[in-house]
Protein backbone atom coordinates (compact mmCIF):
# COMPACT_ATOMS: atom_id res chain seq x y z
CA UNK A 1 0.00 0.00 0.00
CA UNK A 2 2.64 2.32 0.80
CA UNK A 3 4.52 1.60 -2.67
CA UNK A 4 1.16 2.17 -4.04
CA UNK A 5 0.78 5.74 -2.94
CA UNK A 6 4.09 7.05 -3.44
CA UNK A 7 3.81 6.25 -7.39
CA UNK A 8 0.19 7.61 -7.03
CA UNK A 9 1.27 10.64 -5.79
CA UNK A 10 4.97 11.23 -7.23
CA UNK A 11 5.34 13.91 -9.71
CA UNK A 12 5.09 11.95 -13.07
CA UNK A 13 1.75 11.06 -11.80
CA UNK A 14 0.41 13.79 -10.59
CA UNK A 15 1.49 16.13 -14.08
CA UNK A 16 -0.03 13.27 -16.30
CA UNK A 17 -3.57 13.65 -14.40
CA UNK A 18 -3.52 17.45 -14.64
CA UNK A 19 -2.76 16.95 -18.80
CA UNK A 20 -5.22 14.39 -18.85
CA UNK A 21 -7.91 16.41 -16.25
CA UNK A 22 -7.55 19.24 -18.73
CA UNK A 23 -7.88 17.64 -21.75
CA UNK A 24 -10.85 15.60 -20.74
CA UNK A 25 -12.57 18.90 -19.41
CA UNK A 26 -12.07 20.95 -22.40
CA UNK A 27 -13.35 18.16 -24.26
CA UNK A 28 -16.46 18.16 -22.10
CA UNK A 29 -17.13 21.33 -22.48
CA UNK A 30 -17.05 21.82 -26.22
CA UNK A 31 -18.90 18.27 -26.76
CA UNK A 32 -21.60 19.96 -24.39
CA UNK A 33 -21.70 22.95 -26.71
CA UNK A 34 -21.49 21.39 -29.79
CA UNK A 35 -24.27 19.20 -28.98
CA UNK A 36 -26.93 21.84 -27.84
CA UNK A 37 -25.40 24.86 -29.94
CA UNK A 38 -25.71 24.80 -34.26
CA UNK A 39 -23.55 27.23 -34.70
CA UNK A 40 -20.73 25.61 -32.56
CA UNK A 41 -21.55 23.04 -33.85
CA UNK A 42 -21.05 24.35 -37.51
CA UNK A 43 -17.69 26.03 -35.97
CA UNK A 44 -16.19 22.55 -35.01
CA UNK A 45 -16.64 21.65 -38.16
CA UNK A 46 -15.27 23.73 -40.32
CA UNK A 47 -12.10 24.15 -38.12
CA UNK A 48 -11.74 20.23 -38.05
CA UNK A 49 -11.76 20.76 -42.03
CA UNK A 50 -8.93 23.13 -41.97
CA UNK A 51 -6.95 21.40 -39.54
CA UNK A 52 -7.38 18.29 -42.28
CA UNK A 53 -6.48 21.01 -44.97
CA UNK A 54 -3.45 21.99 -43.04
CA UNK A 55 -2.24 18.80 -42.51
CA UNK A 56 -2.34 17.48 -45.93
CA UNK A 57 -0.32 20.30 -46.98
CA UNK A 58 2.20 20.20 -44.01
CA UNK A 59 5.77 19.71 -44.19
CA UNK A 60 5.35 16.22 -42.18
CA UNK A 61 5.92 12.47 -43.09
CA UNK A 62 3.21 10.81 -44.90
CA UNK A 63 3.08 8.14 -42.26
CA UNK A 64 3.15 10.94 -39.54
CA UNK A 65 -0.33 12.50 -41.66
CA UNK A 66 -2.50 9.63 -41.76
CA UNK A 67 -2.86 8.40 -38.45
CA UNK A 68 -3.46 12.50 -37.33
CA UNK A 69 -6.01 12.59 -39.53
CA UNK A 70 -8.33 9.22 -38.98
CA UNK A 71 -7.79 10.81 -35.25
CA UNK A 72 -9.51 14.59 -36.45
CA UNK A 73 -11.91 13.14 -38.57
CA UNK A 74 -13.31 10.18 -36.39
CA UNK A 75 -13.86 12.21 -33.13
CA UNK A 76 -13.20 15.87 -33.94
CA UNK A 77 -13.28 17.78 -31.37
CA UNK A 78 -10.69 15.01 -29.25
CA UNK A 79 -9.16 14.79 -32.32
CA UNK A 80 -7.88 18.35 -32.99
CA UNK A 81 -7.11 19.16 -29.14
CA UNK A 82 -4.59 16.25 -29.47
CA UNK A 83 -3.31 17.41 -32.29
CA UNK A 84 -2.89 20.64 -31.48
CA UNK A 85 -1.11 19.50 -27.84
CA UNK A 86 0.94 16.50 -28.87
CA UNK A 87 1.51 16.92 -32.73
CA UNK A 88 4.24 19.84 -32.99
CA UNK A 89 7.43 18.61 -34.49
CA UNK A 90 8.76 22.16 -34.73
CA UNK A 91 11.46 23.33 -32.05
CA UNK A 92 9.57 25.91 -30.01
CA UNK A 93 9.77 29.90 -30.89
CA UNK A 94 11.75 30.27 -28.07
CA UNK A 95 14.41 27.49 -28.65
CA UNK A 96 14.57 28.67 -32.16
CA UNK A 97 15.44 32.71 -31.34
CA UNK A 98 17.66 31.68 -29.09
CA UNK A 99 19.58 28.77 -31.41
CA UNK A 100 20.03 31.52 -33.96
CA UNK A 101 21.75 33.60 -31.83
CA UNK A 102 24.17 30.55 -30.27
CA UNK A 103 27.57 30.82 -31.70
CA UNK A 104 27.81 28.59 -34.70
CA UNK A 105 31.49 27.90 -35.41
CA UNK A 106 33.13 27.29 -38.69
CA UNK A 107 36.18 24.61 -37.84
CA UNK A 108 38.50 23.81 -40.77
CA UNK A 109 37.92 21.62 -44.06
CA UNK A 110 40.04 18.12 -44.56
CA UNK A 111 40.69 16.64 -47.85
CA UNK A 112 39.43 12.81 -47.66
CA UNK A 113 40.47 9.79 -49.16
CA UNK A 114 37.48 7.53 -48.88
CA UNK A 115 35.13 5.87 -51.42
CA UNK A 116 32.51 7.91 -53.71
CA UNK A 117 29.28 6.95 -51.62
CA UNK A 118 31.60 7.44 -48.38
CA UNK A 119 32.07 10.94 -49.75
CA UNK A 120 28.53 11.25 -50.10
CA UNK A 121 27.68 10.73 -47.22
CA UNK A 122 30.47 13.29 -45.44
CA UNK A 123 28.93 16.26 -48.14
CA UNK A 124 25.19 15.71 -46.58
CA UNK A 125 26.66 15.82 -43.08
CA UNK A 126 28.51 18.58 -44.09
CA UNK A 127 25.17 19.95 -45.66
CA UNK A 128 23.58 19.63 -42.27
CA UNK A 129 26.50 21.79 -40.32
CA UNK A 130 28.77 19.14 -39.19
CA UNK A 131 32.20 18.61 -39.44
CA UNK A 132 34.98 15.84 -40.95
CA UNK A 133 37.95 14.91 -38.77
CA UNK A 134 40.51 12.11 -39.14
CA UNK A 135 42.74 12.90 -36.30
CA UNK A 136 40.59 11.22 -33.60
CA UNK A 137 40.73 7.93 -32.00
CA UNK A 138 37.83 5.71 -31.40
CA UNK A 139 36.89 3.28 -28.92
CA UNK A 140 34.25 0.65 -28.85
CA UNK A 141 32.24 -0.19 -25.57
CA UNK A 142 30.20 -3.33 -25.94
CA UNK A 143 28.55 -2.93 -22.37
CA UNK A 144 27.45 -0.86 -19.62
CA UNK A 145 29.99 -2.05 -17.47
CA UNK A 146 33.03 -1.16 -19.70
CA UNK A 147 32.06 2.19 -20.64
CA UNK A 148 31.62 3.09 -17.03
CA UNK A 149 34.93 1.37 -16.08
CA UNK A 150 36.50 3.56 -18.47
CA UNK A 151 34.43 6.64 -17.80
CA UNK A 152 35.15 7.26 -14.22
CA UNK A 153 39.24 6.68 -15.19
CA UNK A 154 38.79 9.53 -17.64
CA UNK A 155 36.80 11.90 -15.42
CA UNK A 156 39.36 11.33 -12.66
CA UNK A 157 41.71 13.13 -15.16
CA UNK A 158 39.58 15.98 -15.65
CA UNK A 159 41.92 18.94 -15.55
CA UNK A 160 39.37 22.17 -17.28
CA UNK A 161 36.15 21.11 -17.39
CA UNK A 162 33.50 18.33 -17.41
CA UNK A 163 30.05 18.36 -19.69
CA UNK A 164 27.36 15.81 -18.59
CA UNK A 165 23.91 15.35 -20.88
CA UNK A 166 21.79 12.71 -20.27
CA UNK A 167 18.08 11.50 -20.44
CA UNK A 168 18.08 9.29 -18.04
CA UNK A 169 19.58 10.23 -14.36
CA UNK A 170 18.57 8.01 -11.51
CA UNK A 171 20.31 7.48 -7.92
CA UNK A 172 21.62 4.44 -7.34
CA UNK A 173 25.46 3.43 -7.73
CA UNK A 174 26.50 4.69 -11.14
CA UNK A 175 25.32 8.46 -10.45
CA UNK A 176 26.93 8.01 -7.00
CA UNK A 177 30.11 6.87 -7.99
CA UNK A 178 30.00 9.51 -10.85
CA UNK A 179 29.20 12.18 -8.38
CA UNK A 180 31.91 11.72 -6.36
CA UNK A 181 34.13 12.29 -8.96
CA UNK A 182 32.48 15.30 -10.09
CA UNK A 183 32.74 16.83 -6.52
CA UNK A 184 36.02 16.25 -6.14
CA UNK A 185 36.67 17.81 -9.27
CA UNK A 186 35.22 20.51 -9.12
CA UNK A 187 36.66 21.41 -5.51
CA UNK A 188 40.21 21.21 -7.81
CA UNK A 189 38.62 24.04 -9.89
CA UNK A 190 37.17 22.02 -12.81
CA UNK A 191 34.44 23.31 -14.33
CA UNK A 192 31.90 20.66 -14.34
CA UNK A 193 28.32 21.10 -15.51
CA UNK A 194 25.28 18.41 -16.08
CA UNK A 195 22.53 18.26 -17.66
CA UNK A 196 19.63 15.99 -18.13
CA UNK A 197 15.86 15.88 -19.32
CA UNK A 198 12.87 16.29 -17.02
CA UNK A 199 10.65 14.23 -18.76
CA UNK A 200 12.92 11.06 -19.65
CA UNK A 201 14.15 11.77 -15.23
CA UNK A 202 11.41 12.62 -13.79
CA UNK A 203 10.38 9.06 -12.62
CA UNK A 204 13.81 8.24 -11.40
CA UNK A 205 14.68 11.74 -8.77
CA UNK A 206 12.93 14.34 -7.22
CA UNK A 207 11.79 18.02 -8.52
CA UNK A 208 14.51 19.41 -6.47
CA UNK A 209 17.59 17.39 -7.60
CA UNK A 210 19.34 20.00 -9.63
CA UNK A 211 19.10 22.64 -6.85
CA UNK A 212 20.55 20.18 -4.41
CA UNK A 213 23.21 19.44 -6.89
CA UNK A 214 24.24 22.88 -7.84
CA UNK A 215 24.51 23.58 -4.33
CA UNK A 216 27.58 21.17 -4.38
CA UNK A 217 29.79 23.42 -6.71
CA UNK A 218 27.99 21.30 -10.09
CA UNK A 219 26.40 23.48 -11.89
CA UNK A 220 23.12 21.47 -13.06
CA UNK A 221 19.83 22.32 -15.30
CA UNK A 222 16.89 20.35 -16.67
CA UNK A 223 16.45 20.37 -20.37
CA UNK A 224 12.50 21.05 -21.37
CA UNK A 225 11.04 21.68 -17.51
CA UNK A 226 7.94 20.14 -17.16
CA UNK A 227 4.53 21.42 -16.16
CA UNK A 228 1.26 20.45 -15.15
CA UNK A 229 0.09 21.90 -18.35
CA UNK A 230 -1.16 21.06 -22.33
CA UNK A 231 1.82 21.42 -24.16
CA UNK A 232 3.65 20.22 -27.31
CA UNK A 233 6.93 21.07 -25.96
CA UNK A 234 6.97 17.79 -24.03
CA UNK A 235 7.37 16.14 -27.59
CA UNK A 236 10.97 17.62 -28.40
CA UNK A 237 13.05 15.62 -25.39
CA UNK A 238 16.89 15.67 -25.06
CA UNK A 239 17.34 12.31 -25.61
CA UNK A 240 21.30 12.67 -26.24
CA UNK A 241 24.20 10.55 -23.96
CA UNK A 242 27.02 12.61 -24.24
CA UNK A 243 29.87 13.28 -21.84
CA UNK A 244 33.37 15.91 -22.94
CA UNK A 245 36.16 15.93 -20.66
CA UNK A 246 38.71 18.53 -21.40
CA UNK A 247 37.46 19.22 -24.84
CA UNK A 248 40.06 16.30 -25.59
CA UNK A 249 37.54 13.22 -24.43
CA UNK A 250 34.07 12.32 -25.24
CA UNK A 251 31.70 9.62 -25.15
CA UNK A 252 28.24 8.45 -27.21
CA UNK A 253 25.89 5.80 -26.43
CA UNK A 254 22.55 4.99 -25.76
CA UNK A 255 23.59 4.20 -21.97
CA UNK A 256 22.32 6.59 -19.46
CA UNK A 257 22.85 6.95 -15.82
CA UNK A 258 20.96 4.96 -14.13
CA UNK A 259 21.79 1.23 -12.14
CA UNK A 260 19.92 -1.14 -15.01
CA UNK A 261 22.69 0.07 -17.85
CA UNK A 262 25.50 -1.19 -15.98
CA UNK A 263 23.46 -4.44 -14.66
CA UNK A 264 23.50 -3.14 -11.41
CA UNK A 265 19.91 -3.98 -11.10
CA UNK A 266 17.79 -6.83 -14.09
CA UNK A 267 14.16 -5.22 -14.49
CA UNK A 268 14.49 -6.88 -18.30
CA UNK A 269 17.13 -9.66 -17.43
CA UNK A 270 20.58 -8.14 -18.94
CA UNK A 271 21.25 -4.76 -20.52
CA UNK A 272 22.74 -4.78 -23.53
CA UNK A 273 24.07 -1.50 -24.38
CA UNK A 274 26.80 0.22 -26.10
CA UNK A 275 28.89 3.60 -26.46
CA UNK A 276 32.33 4.81 -28.20
CA UNK A 277 34.68 7.21 -26.94
CA UNK A 278 36.62 9.58 -29.12
CA UNK A 279 39.89 11.45 -28.03
CA UNK A 280 40.91 13.71 -30.80
CA UNK A 281 39.94 16.84 -33.19
CA UNK A 282 36.15 15.17 -33.55
CA UNK A 283 35.53 15.68 -30.12
CA UNK A 284 35.04 19.80 -30.77
CA UNK A 285 32.01 18.89 -31.90
CA UNK A 286 30.61 17.51 -29.44
CA UNK A 287 31.35 20.08 -26.95
CA UNK A 288 29.79 22.62 -29.87
CA UNK A 289 26.42 19.94 -29.37
CA UNK A 290 26.42 20.46 -25.88
CA UNK A 291 26.84 23.95 -25.32
CA UNK A 292 24.37 25.14 -27.81
CA UNK A 293 22.00 22.66 -26.01
CA UNK A 294 22.65 23.71 -22.73
CA UNK A 295 22.28 27.02 -23.50
CA UNK A 296 18.76 26.34 -25.13
CA UNK A 297 17.99 24.73 -21.75
CA UNK A 298 19.42 27.74 -19.48
CA UNK A 299 18.11 30.30 -21.89
CA UNK A 300 20.99 32.35 -22.16
CA UNK A 301 24.42 32.68 -24.38
CA UNK A 302 27.84 32.65 -23.48
CA UNK A 303 31.40 32.29 -25.91
CA UNK A 304 32.38 28.85 -26.54
CA UNK A 305 35.79 29.56 -28.10
CA UNK A 306 37.74 27.92 -24.86
CA UNK A 307 35.29 24.79 -24.70
CA UNK A 308 35.85 24.39 -28.69
CA UNK A 309 38.95 24.61 -29.41
CA UNK A 310 40.66 22.42 -27.03
CA UNK A 311 40.11 19.62 -28.90
CA UNK A 312 42.98 20.61 -30.82
CA UNK A 313 46.58 20.71 -30.26
CA UNK A 314 50.04 19.46 -31.41
CA UNK A 315 50.34 17.20 -28.70
CA UNK A 316 46.62 15.42 -28.60
CA UNK A 317 47.12 14.73 -32.63
CA UNK A 318 50.68 13.02 -32.38
CA UNK A 319 49.43 11.19 -30.28
CA UNK A 320 46.26 9.91 -32.32
CA UNK A 321 46.68 6.58 -34.34
CA UNK A 322 43.56 5.80 -35.73
CA UNK A 323 43.39 7.39 -39.72
CA UNK A 324 39.65 6.81 -40.35
CA UNK A 325 36.83 9.82 -40.80
CA UNK A 326 34.76 10.45 -37.63
CA UNK A 327 31.76 12.94 -37.76
CA UNK A 328 29.78 13.18 -34.67
CA UNK A 329 26.28 14.57 -35.41
CA UNK A 330 23.51 15.84 -34.18
CA UNK A 331 19.74 15.60 -35.20
CA UNK A 332 16.76 17.46 -33.60
CA UNK A 333 12.97 18.87 -34.21
CA UNK A 334 13.11 21.19 -37.28
CA UNK A 335 14.12 24.25 -38.17
CA UNK A 336 16.59 24.06 -35.97
CA UNK A 337 17.87 21.13 -38.03
CA UNK A 338 17.13 21.26 -41.79
CA UNK A 339 16.22 17.73 -42.40
CA UNK A 340 15.80 14.64 -40.79
CA UNK A 341 19.58 13.97 -40.66
CA UNK A 342 19.53 10.89 -38.44
CA UNK A 343 16.95 8.56 -40.05
CA UNK A 344 18.70 10.50 -43.75
CA UNK A 345 22.39 9.22 -42.22
CA UNK A 346 20.30 5.21 -41.50
CA UNK A 347 18.91 5.27 -44.94
CA UNK A 348 22.16 6.31 -46.88
CA UNK A 349 23.84 3.62 -45.33
CA UNK A 350 21.57 0.86 -45.58
CA UNK A 351 20.90 2.20 -49.64
CA UNK A 352 24.61 2.24 -49.85
CA UNK A 353 25.72 -1.31 -48.61
CA UNK A 354 26.78 -3.83 -50.88
CA UNK A 355 27.80 -6.94 -48.76
CA UNK A 356 26.61 -6.71 -44.84
CA UNK A 357 24.43 -5.02 -42.95
CA UNK A 358 23.95 -5.14 -39.31
CA UNK A 359 21.57 -3.35 -37.22
CA UNK A 360 20.74 -3.49 -33.12
CA UNK A 361 17.81 -1.38 -32.37
CA UNK A 362 15.47 -1.60 -28.76
CA UNK A 363 12.35 -0.23 -31.26
CA UNK A 364 11.74 -1.15 -35.02
CA UNK A 365 8.74 1.01 -35.64
CA UNK A 366 9.99 2.77 -39.34
CA UNK A 367 8.18 4.55 -42.10
CA UNK A 368 7.63 2.45 -45.77
CA UNK A 369 9.86 4.10 -47.25
CA UNK A 370 12.28 2.71 -43.80
CA UNK A 371 10.89 -0.88 -44.90
CA UNK A 372 11.24 -0.90 -48.24
CA UNK A 373 15.25 0.40 -48.32
CA UNK A 374 15.62 -2.49 -46.17
CA UNK A 375 13.68 -5.04 -48.41
CA UNK A 376 15.54 -3.72 -51.55
CA UNK A 377 18.79 -4.67 -49.75
CA UNK A 378 18.21 -7.78 -48.98
CA UNK A 379 16.54 -8.25 -52.75
CA UNK A 380 19.92 -7.45 -54.41
CA UNK A 381 22.16 -9.37 -52.19
CA UNK A 382 23.07 -8.01 -49.41
CA UNK A 383 23.06 -9.57 -46.34
CA UNK A 384 20.78 -7.96 -43.89
CA UNK A 385 20.58 -9.06 -40.17
CA UNK A 386 18.53 -6.90 -37.63
CA UNK A 387 18.33 -7.09 -33.63
CA UNK A 388 15.67 -6.62 -31.77
CA UNK A 389 14.70 -7.53 -27.84
CA UNK A 390 13.67 -10.70 -26.67
CA UNK A 391 12.37 -9.17 -23.81
CA UNK A 392 10.18 -6.06 -24.56
CA UNK A 393 9.91 -2.69 -22.15
CA UNK A 394 6.67 -1.27 -23.69
CA UNK A 395 4.51 -4.36 -25.06
CA UNK A 396 2.64 -2.12 -26.91
CA UNK A 397 5.40 -0.35 -28.35
CA UNK A 398 7.06 -4.56 -28.76
CA UNK A 399 3.87 -5.51 -30.39
CA UNK A 400 4.56 -3.30 -33.00
CA UNK A 401 8.29 -4.07 -33.68
CA UNK A 402 7.40 -7.81 -33.87
CA UNK A 403 4.30 -7.00 -36.87
CA UNK A 404 6.81 -4.77 -38.70
CA UNK A 405 9.29 -7.74 -39.08
CA UNK A 406 7.04 -9.91 -41.37
CA UNK A 407 7.32 -7.88 -44.73
CA UNK A 408 11.18 -8.09 -43.92
CA UNK A 409 11.74 -11.64 -43.18
CA UNK A 410 9.50 -12.70 -46.49
CA UNK A 411 12.10 -9.99 -48.00
CA UNK A 412 14.67 -12.15 -46.84
CA UNK A 413 16.15 -9.69 -43.86
CA UNK A 414 17.36 -11.83 -41.08
CA UNK A 415 15.71 -10.81 -37.39
CA UNK A 416 17.01 -11.99 -34.42
CA UNK A 417 15.79 -11.66 -30.94
CA UNK A 418 17.91 -11.20 -27.96
CA UNK A 419 17.49 -13.80 -25.73
CA UNK A 420 19.36 -13.24 -23.02
CA UNK A 421 17.24 -9.97 -22.02
CA UNK A 422 16.85 -6.51 -23.36
CA UNK A 423 19.31 -4.63 -26.20
CA UNK A 424 18.92 -1.14 -25.67
CA UNK A 425 22.00 -0.66 -28.23
CA UNK A 426 21.28 1.78 -30.97
CA UNK A 427 23.92 0.91 -33.67
CA UNK A 428 24.41 0.28 -37.23
CA UNK A 429 27.71 -1.51 -39.12
CA UNK A 430 27.82 -1.76 -43.00
CA UNK A 431 30.80 -3.93 -45.17
CA UNK A 432 32.77 -3.83 -42.17
CA UNK A 433 33.57 0.06 -43.17
CA UNK A 434 30.67 2.12 -42.31
CA UNK A 435 29.16 2.50 -38.81
CA UNK A 436 27.40 4.56 -36.47
CA UNK A 437 26.87 4.38 -32.32
CA UNK A 438 24.87 6.74 -31.05
CA UNK A 439 21.09 7.33 -29.19
CA UNK A 440 18.99 6.92 -32.16
CA UNK A 441 16.01 4.68 -32.02
CA UNK A 442 14.24 3.08 -35.37
CA UNK A 443 11.16 5.17 -34.51
CA UNK A 444 9.01 7.98 -35.20
CA UNK A 445 9.98 10.28 -32.06
CA UNK A 446 13.70 9.80 -32.54
CA UNK A 447 13.69 10.40 -36.18
CA UNK A 448 11.23 13.35 -36.14
CA UNK A 449 10.90 14.65 -32.40
CA UNK A 450 13.51 14.12 -30.58
CA UNK A 451 17.04 15.95 -29.96
CA UNK A 452 19.42 12.82 -30.96
CA UNK A 453 23.18 12.50 -31.30
CA UNK A 454 25.37 9.90 -33.05
CA UNK A 455 28.80 9.85 -34.46
CA UNK A 456 29.22 8.59 -38.12
CA UNK A 457 32.70 6.46 -38.56
CA UNK A 458 34.63 5.48 -41.93
CA UNK A 459 37.16 2.72 -41.30
CA UNK A 460 38.26 3.44 -37.70
CA UNK A 461 38.61 0.98 -35.20
CA UNK A 462 35.79 1.66 -33.61
CA UNK A 463 33.56 0.11 -37.06
CA UNK A 464 35.60 -3.19 -36.53
CA UNK A 465 34.68 -3.33 -32.93
CA UNK A 466 30.90 -2.71 -33.81
CA UNK A 467 30.86 -5.55 -36.29
CA UNK A 468 32.33 -7.99 -34.12
CA UNK A 469 30.07 -7.19 -31.42
CA UNK A 470 27.21 -7.74 -34.13
CA UNK A 471 28.42 -11.29 -34.38
CA UNK A 472 28.64 -11.99 -30.79
CA UNK A 473 25.08 -10.73 -30.10
CA UNK A 474 23.59 -13.19 -33.22
CA UNK A 475 25.19 -15.63 -31.51
CA UNK A 476 23.11 -15.23 -28.45
CA UNK A 477 20.13 -14.17 -30.26
CA UNK A 478 17.11 -16.40 -31.55
CA UNK A 479 16.25 -16.20 -35.14
CA UNK A 480 12.96 -15.65 -36.54
CA UNK A 481 13.13 -18.03 -39.38
CA UNK A 482 9.68 -17.52 -41.06
CA UNK A 483 7.24 -14.77 -40.68
CA UNK A 484 5.98 -13.33 -37.40
CA UNK A 485 2.58 -14.60 -36.07
CA UNK A 486 0.59 -11.90 -33.56
CA UNK A 487 -1.47 -13.44 -31.32
CA UNK A 488 -5.54 -12.04 -31.23
CA UNK A 489 -4.73 -9.43 -28.62
CA UNK A 490 -0.98 -8.79 -30.35
CA UNK A 491 -3.40 -7.25 -33.36
CA UNK A 492 -5.55 -6.07 -31.26
CA UNK A 493 -2.92 -3.67 -29.70
CA UNK A 494 -1.62 -2.97 -32.92
CA UNK A 495 -4.56 -1.95 -35.11
CA UNK A 496 -5.25 0.94 -32.24
CA UNK A 497 -1.12 1.46 -31.56
CA UNK A 498 -0.58 2.38 -34.83
CA UNK A 499 -3.39 5.00 -34.84
CA UNK A 500 -0.93 6.61 -32.56
CA UNK A 501 2.56 5.84 -33.78
CA UNK A 502 3.53 9.18 -34.11
CA UNK A 503 3.28 9.37 -30.46
CA UNK A 504 4.78 6.49 -29.57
Amino acid sequence: MKKFFKIFFSRFTLIFLAIVLQIGIASVILQFFNSYYVPIRITTSIIAVLVLIGLINRDMNVDGKLPWAILVAAVPIVGVMLYFSFSRNYASRRERKLFAKLPQHKLNEIDIDAPQNVKGQINYLKEMGEFAFTATDTKYFDCGEKFFEDLIIELNKAEKFIFMEYFIVERGKMFDRILEVLLRKAKEGVEVRLMYDDVGSLPHIKHSFNRKISKMGIKCIRFGKLKPIVSAVYNNRDHRKITVIDGKTGYVGGINIADEYINETHPLGYWKDTAVRLKGAAVASLSLMYLQMFDMAQNATEPFEKYIYASFGDEQQEKTQDCGVVIPFGDGPKPIYRDYVARSVYLNIINQSQQDLYITTPYLIVDDAFVDALRRAALRGVNVNIIIPAVPDKKAVYCMTRQGCGKLVDAGVKIYSYTPGFIHAKGIVADGKVGVVGTINLDYRSFVHHYECGVFMYDAQAVTELQQDMFAVIAQSQPMLTNVKLRWWEKVVCVFANVFRPLL
